[in-house]
């Protein structure tokens, strides 16, 4: 299975987005079999980056990659929440509990 991990950093607004978008299209080109989104080290996103979040949702099922983010903060757990888009994607506490997930499959 081939697993690609990718880990945005700082802040996932309206000056990254397209960095990240170029980024997720450039991993995907890969055609993994899973793309794991790490937030961990996101300290903050808007809806900017919900939308670059989803946009690389939409571009990995497309090719049939499963898509998954880890290690949300509370803040962008709400957000996701508050905007009724965390049902989009399957969210695990921490890439542990994903690798976990696979073992299961």
């Amino acid at each position: 299975m081939h697993i690609e991990v990718m880990q945005p950093t700082g802040h996932l607004n309206a000056t990254s987005t397209n960095y990240f978008r170029q980024q997720a299209s450039h991993v995907l080109d890969r055609k993994p079999d899973v793309l794991l989104i790490d937030l961990k080290h996101l300290k903050q996103m808007d809806s900017s980056g919900l939308g670059a979040l989803i946009f690389a949702l939409r571009s990995a099922k497309a090719i049939g990659c499963k898509f998954a983010l880890c290690s949300i903060s509370e803040y962008i757990e709400f957000l996701l929440e508050a905007t009724s888009m965390k049902n989009l994607f399957d969210v695990f506490e921490n890439r542990s509990q994903f690798e976990h997930s696979l073992k299961k499959v």
